[in-house]
């Protein structure tokens, strides 16, 4: 556990250093402006819609644990990376044979805000619909504070109209099992441990293009699991990517869209329009982002991280259609 522990408070001293100062954002915009009102905790998740200039709804970044796949072809289990959650496979059949002392040679995978299938931290579970029954140690990330979440195991059963899941702590105490069915109204149905229960969050996937939420990612050089605050695609009928840094937004045109560059991965738009500096976020206003809804195209820049009394967590974004 002392590995643990060191790197929880290397998070806390990482997140300590980052007192916040505003940088005022530019204002001749010819767009439509908006702000995610996220919060000073960056707490809220926002779904928005790009067609019709509005956000349709939100959640707290700490109401489940793991998502399921609703797409009829896709079975992945997906982590909270808002809570920088971790997972690693053990090897074992067996839930009761899974014990704390298992954490100290474990191999952890954090949730990348890819969306894709290949980076997923739990992988491959199985042989669709049959399970491997591999047991999962699942790292349940951090709260509000920094603080340790503890940890659940984990075992896949097969699927059978819907997923099935056994979990326990790691002393074996607590087990319970659940079903989940797929819901095809949106991309993922949502589980909490600490509830025991299902989450109905997402709002229905065709109604929604752009979510505001923290998430996961690693830092190599640092060798870091860390929390990023970005925005991610949804992954049903949207996506982005960077056009460049140096087009100036008010001239960009349909004629400009590349479709070429447009892939699957929810973080087209990410995280990266932001960079720490000098006690401060400064925003890269000079990022222009092309996104798809529906085969209808849009521009997007990011023009701040502030709102007007300076505190964090209040994204203002400016966007127009392309026609």
């Amino acid at each position: 556990m002392n590995k643990l522990i060191i790197y929880f408070f290397l998070v806390i001293a990482l997140s300590s250093c980052f007192k916040e100062k505003p940088i005022k954002a530019p204002t001749n915009n010819i767009g439509t402006l908006f702000t995610a009102n996220m919060g000073a905790d960056y707490s809220k998740q926002l779904y928005f819609n790009v067609q019709n200039g509005l956000f349709i709804d939100s959640n707290s970044r700490y109401d489940y644990d793991i998502a399921f796949d609703c797409d009829a072809s896709k079975f992945n289990i997906w982590l909270n990376g808002a809570k920088l959650m971790q997972a690693a496979r053990t090897g074992k059949t067996n839930l009761n044979e899974v014990k704390p002392a298992d954490t100290l040679s474990l191999e952890w995978r954090v949730e990348f805000g890819y969306g894709l299938a290949d980076s997923n931290a739990i992988g491959k579970w199985g042989n669709y619909p049959q399970s491997d029954k591999k047991v999962y140690v699942l790292n349940l990330g951090t709260d509000e504070s920094g603080n340790s979440l503890g940890y659940k195991k984990m075992q896949v059963g097969d699927f059978n109209s819907g997923y099935q899941i056994t979990f326990a702590n790691l002393d074996g105490s607590e087990e319970s099992s659940a079903f989940i069915p797929k819901n095809s109204d949106v991309n993922f149905t949502y589980y909490s441990f600490a509830t025991k229960s299902i989450k109905n969050i997402e709002p229905s996937k065709d109604i929604w293009d752009l979510q505001f939420t923290e998430y996961s990612t690693y830092f190599y050089k640092e060798k870091l699991p860390y929390k990023v605050t970005g925005v991610l695609t949804n992954p049903y009928k949207t996506n982005a990517y960077l056009m460049d840094s140096t087009s100036d937004f008010t001239t960009i045109q349909l004629s400009n869209v590349d479709n070429s560059k447009f892939t699957q991965k929810r973080d087209g738009i990410g995280y990266e329009w932001k960079q720490y500096e000098f006690g401060s976020y400064m925003v890269k206003t000079g990022y222009n982002y092309i996104i798809k809804s529906d085969n209808k195209y849009f521009k997007l820049r990011m023009l701040d991280f502030y709102d007007s009394n300076g505190n964090k967590g209040f994204p203002k974004f400016e966007y127009e259609e392309l026609k």
